[in-house]
C-alpha cells in the first residue's frame, strides 16, 4: 500500500489522533513528522550520547564490581 499523494486527499488521510472538533485538525503521519534537520540533530546527539552512556555504565561496572555483599539468609 502506497501512501504517496494523501496530502492532497484529506479524506483519505491515516489520522493518527483523530480531532473530535474538526477532522482538519488531526494529527496525521504527515504534520507529525520531524524535518530532516530535526532527524539530523537528533542523530548526532544520539551518535555523542551513545558512547558516553556506555563508557559511563562501563566504568561503574568496574568500579563496583565485588563490593556489594548480599546478606546471610537468617531472616
Amino acid at each position: 500500500m502506497s501512501f504517496q499523494g494523501c496530502d492532497q486527499l484529506p479524506d483519505t488521510q491515516v489520522r493518527l489522533v483523530p480531532s473530535i472538533t474538526d477532522l482538519a485538525h488531526s494529527t496525521t503521519i504527515y504534520n507529525a513528522a520531524s524535518t530532516p534537520r530535526a532527524q539530523t540533530v537528533i542523530l548526532i546527539i544520539a551518535l555523542i550520547g551513545m558512547p558516553l552512556v556506555i563508557a559511563y555504565t562501563a566504568y561503574v561496572y568496574w568500579v563496583f564490581k565485588g563490593k556489594v555483599e548480599l546478606p546471610e539468609k537468617g531472616y
